[in-house]
């Protein structure tokens, strides 16, 4: 009983480390379509660099604060997993 647990807790563990470093590859393709719908937006209406930059930002800001949640969220399962193996 006590090993199937540990495996599904190891388990767990190295789902939550994949997801975690997925994320570089969503920064990348956010910020590059965020880029690009804000230059087809200056282009259309003849504002050069501002929705570029602005979408750009907002994108990027968006993705880090997102990869934050989802880190603190696997920290605090991982504590919380650590603590009742402790206490078993």
């Amino acid at each position: 009983m006590k090993r199937t647990r540990r495996n599904r807790l190891k388990t767990k563990t190295l789902n939550q480390i994949v997801l975690l470093s997925a994320w570089s590859f969503t920064l990348v393709i956010s910020s590059f379509l965020f880029l690009f719908a804000g230059r087809w937006i200056d282009v259309r209406f003849n504002t050069e660099p501002t929705f570029m930059l602005g979408l750009f930002v907002l994108g990027i800001a968006l993705c880090i604060a997102r990869m934050y949640t989802d880190y603190t969220r696997a920290r605090d399962e991982l504590n919380n997993s650590r603590r009742m193996r402790y206490q078993a």
